[in-house]
C-alpha cells in the first residue's frame, strides 16, 4: 500500500513538471528531440519528488474519476507556473519584432525558437541569449526548486484559484512588456525623431530653390 502511495505521489509529480517542461523556454524548442524532453520531464520530476517533505503526501487516490481529476489540477498548475516565463519570452520576441521594423531588417527572417513560425533575427538572438542565460547562470535550478515550493501554495488534490491566478498572469504580461518598451525606448525614440524629421525634410524638398 505504501508502494502504491508512492508511485501514485510520483505520477502527480511527473505530470505537473511535464506540462512546466512542455511551456518552458530551452526544453519546450522545436529543435530538441521528444526523447530528450521526455528525460528532462523525468528528472526534474524525480529532483522535485526528492525535496518534498514526507507531510505534503496524502492517501491514495481510489476511483479512477478522482485520478483524472488530480491529473487535469496538476497539469493546470504546472502550465500556470511556467506561462509567466513564457510570457518574458514572448516579451522579448515583440522587442526584436520593434527594433528590426524601425531599422529595416524586415525581409531577412532568424531561426524559429519553440515554434515553426518565422521571426525575425533580433527576435531569435534575444530568445537564444535568453535560454542560454537561463541555463548557465543556474536558474533552472531555481526553477526545480520552485516547482517543489508550489506544493506548499497548492498542495495535492487542493484545486488552484482560477481568478487569482488569471489576474497574476495578466500582471505578469503588463509588467514584462512595460520592461520590453522601457528597453527598447531608445529605439523607438530614435525612431520616432527620424521619421519626424523625415517628413519635414519632405515637407520643405518642394520649397528648396
Amino acid at each position: 500500500m505504501a508502494l502504491q502511495q508512492e508511485l501514485q505521489e510520483f505520477f502527480l509529480v511527473f505530470i505537473r513538471t511535464s506540462f512546466c517542461v512542455m511551456l518552458l523556454p530551452g526544453l519546450s524548442m522545436s529543435q530538441i528531440p521528444m526523447q530528450v524532453r521526455l528525460y528532462a520531464a523525468a528528472a526534474f520530476a524525480i529532483a522535485v519528488f526528492l525535496l518534498l517533505p514526507t507531510s505534503i503526501n496524502t492517501t491514495p487516490v481510489e476511483s479512477l474519476g478522482d485520478l483524472l481529476q488530480l491529473i487535469f489540477i496538476e497539469a493546470l498548475i504546472g502550465a500556470s507556473l511556467a506561462l509567466p516565463i513564457r510570457f518574458l519570452f514572448l516579451a522579448l520576441t515583440f522587442l526584436g519584432e520593434i527594433i528590426v521594423h524601425y531599422i529595416g531588417l524586415n525581409p531577412i527572417p532568424g531561426t524559429p525558437i519553440g515554434e515553426d513560425q518565422a521571426i525575425t533575427t533580433l527576435s531569435s538572438l534575444f530568445n537564444i541569449t535568453a535560454v542560454v542565460l537561463l541555463f548557465s547562470t543556474g536558474l533552472m535550478e531555481g526553477f526545480v526548486l520552485a516547482i517543489a515550493e508550489s506544493y506548499t501554495l497548492f498542495p495535492k488534490g487542493s484545486g488552484i484559484p482560477v481568478a487569482d491566478l488569471l489576474s497574476h498572469l495578466a500582471q505578469s504580461l503588463g509588467e514584462y512588456f512595460r520592461m520590453i518598451i522601457r528597453l527598447g525606448a531608445p529605439i523607438i525614440i530614435y525612431a520616432v525623431l527620424l521619421n519626424m524629421l523625415a517628413g519635414l525634410v519632405n515637407k520643405l524638398t518642394p520649397q528648396i530653390p
